[in-house]
C-alpha cells in the first residue's frame, strides 16, 4: 500500500466513513490563523476554510479537511483519494485543475514608529534585523530571493530570522528581538490581537510596502467539473458580499 492510499484509509476510518460516503476530501496546510487553523474543538476553520466550504456548498458538495505539509499538497491531489488541495499555485495539467485565485496575501515590512526606520527598497533591509515566515526568502520575488537565500552550507544572512511558525515570528517582533517583521497584514493583525494581553500592541507602527506584488493562491482539483462549479460559486460570493462577510468574521477589515 502506498503512502497516499494509507493516508486515505486512515482518514476514512478516523471519520467513521463520512468523507468516504460522498464528501470531498481536501488537504490544507496546518496552523496559519486567520487563514487556516483549528478551533478549540479541533474543527478546521479560518478564512480559507470557510471560503472553500461555502463555495463547495453552493456547488452542492460537502468537504472534509485533512492537514498536510505545504510541499506535499499537490502530490496528494495527484494521488488516489484526495479531491482538492487548498492554497496552492499552478496551471492545469497532469489531471489537476486549478481554480481562480481565491485568497491573496499582502506582505509588508512593519516596524515600531519610535524606531524611526525608513525603507524605500529591499536593499534597505540590510541595515535591520527582521523576522519572516519559514522559507519566506523564496516568496517575495527574485530580488529578495537573491539577497536572502541561504548559502551553500544552509546559513542565512545575520539579520534574517525565520522562526518555526508564525506565532513565534510575531512574538519575536513584539518582544523586541528584531527591528522589523515581514508578514501578511491579516496574519499580523490576528496575532496583534492574540498578544494584546501580554504585550503593548497598541503602539504606533509604520508599514513599509517595499514588495512589488501581492501573492494569490488557488485550489487544485482532481475533477474539472467540480473546479468549474467552485469558480462559479466563488464569483457569486464576491458579487453578493458573502466573501467579505467571511473575512470580517475573523476581525479583518477587508477582503484580499
Amino acid at each position: 500500500m502506498n503512502k497516499l492510499a494509507a493516508l486515505w484509509l486512515v482518514i476514512c476510518l478516523s471519520l467513521a466513513g463520512s468523507a468516504c460516503a460522498g464528501n470531498l476530501l481536501a488537504v490544507k496546510q496546518g496552523n496559519r490563523p486567520p487563514f487556516s487553523f483549528r478551533d478549540a474543538q479541533g474543527k478546521a476553520t479560518g478564512i480559507e476554510v470557510d471560503v472553500v466550504v461555502e463555495a463547495l456548498r453552493r456547488a452542492g458538495r460537502g468537504v472534509t479537511f485533512h492537514e498536510a505539509p505545504n510541499v506535499r499538497l499537490l502530490a496528494f491531489v495527484k494521488g488516489d483519494g484526495i479531491d482538492l488541495a487548498v492554497s496552492v499555485r499552478g496551471s492545469d495539467g497532469d489531471g489537476t485543475y486549478f481554480s481562480d485565485e481565491f485568497i491573496r496575501y499582502e506582505n509588508v515590512a512593519i516596524s515600531r514608529r519610535n524606531r524611526h526606520i525608513v525603507l524605500h527598497a529591499i536593499p534597505d533591509l540590510d541595515d535591520y534585523t527582521f523576522a519572516i515566515w519559514q522559507n519566506g526568502w523564496r516568496d517575495l520575488g527574485p530580488d529578495f530571493q537573491a539577497r536572502y537565500r541561504p548559502s551553500a552550507d544552509g546559513r542565512f544572512p545575520a539579520n534574517y530570522f525565520q522562526p518555526a511558525n508564525q506565532n513565534a515570528q510575531n512574538r519575536m517582533f513584539w518582544v523586541g528581538r528584531v527591528d522589523l517583521i515581514i508578514v501578511d497584514k491579516k496574519v499580523f493583525e490576528w496575532y496583534r490581537k492574540q498578544f494584546s494581553a501580554e504585550f503593548n500592541t497598541r503602539v504606533e507602527l509604520d508599514y513599509h510596502p517595499i514588495f512589488a506584488a501581492t501573492t494569490g493562491f488557488q485550489v487544485a482539483f482532481r475533477n474539472r467539473e467540480v473546479r468549474d462549479a467552485f469558480n462559479r460559486a466563488l464569483h457569486a460570493m464576491r458579487e453578493d458580499g458573502s466573501y467579505d462577510d467571511i473575512v470580517a468574521r475573523y476581525g479583518m477589515a477587508q477582503s484580499p
